[in-house]
């Protein structure tokens, strides 16, 4: 089964032989992809609701999977034990409920080798949390799909220093590697940032010290790309 650059882009982040589970598994269209590229690999597909789980099991089933991965029902992390798993994949959710995912089950958390992850936002958020943690960012990577820019995060344990609020929002590694999708990347949060922005100078009485921290901050983005 072919994936969307996205989740073929979480896929490329798992190494082989790695015992990983899939949070939030949906169809299980990743979790079987993932068996399927390295068959030594233990997959667990997990979710917390009851449809998606009978659907990944319908995937698998219409597959021939059915017997290779295990689908369990649980909210993130505790639908598996310590230890069980040294790899976590969790895509398309918000950034600060990956991190309270991760944060919900310190055993299992203290557990894993790696943890990949694609927020759809609060990307500064969990970058910041990770590195509070103990734990740094490996390897980032850029996806479009339907018109949308993904962010796809390989965090591994380690300390390290904090990143500058650039490297939080934008991506440490992205920052150096510079991908194909970097400048678009760039121009969707300076968009963002100019919505903002916008909303503050209509306001009745605008915060100075903040709209010129933003513009300020802008500034800083649109170098980048210049």
């Amino acid at each position: 089964m072919l994936l969307d650059d996205r989740l073929e882009a979480v896929a490329a982040f798992v190494g082989s032989g790695a015992a990983v589970a899939d949070i939030g598994t949906d169809h299980g269209y990743l979790a079987m992809e993932l068996k399927r590229r390295d068959g030594s690999r233990r997959v667990i597909a997990a979710d917390k609701n009851g449809g998606p789980c009978e659907a990944a099991r319908r995937t698998l089933r219409e597959n021939g999977m059915e017997q290779e991965i295990e689908v369990r029902q649980g909210d993130g992390l505790a639908a598996v034990a310590a230890g069980e798993v040294d790899t976590v994949c969790i895509a398309g959710m918000g950034g600060k409920l990956i991190a309270d995912i991760l944060a919900a089950q310190p055993e299992v958390f203290a557990g894993l080798k790696c943890a990949v992850l694609q927020p759809q936002n609060a990307y500064a958020l969990l970058r910041g949390w990770l590195y509070e943690h103990g734990w740094r960012i490996e390897d980032e990577a850029l996806a479009k799909v339907d018109g949308r820019v993904y962010q796809i995060i390989r965090a591994v344990p380690g300390q390290a220093d904090m990143p500058s609020w650039q490297e939080l929002l934008l991506g440490p590694v992205l920052l150096k590697k510079r991908p194909a999708l970097f400048r678009e990347h760039v121009e969707n949060n300076l968009d963002s940032m100019g919505k903002v922005l916008a909303g503050l100078k209509r306001g009745n009485n605008p915060d100075r010290k903040r709209i010129e921290a933003l513009e300020r901050e802008m500034g800083e983005l649109k170098a980048l790309i210049e």
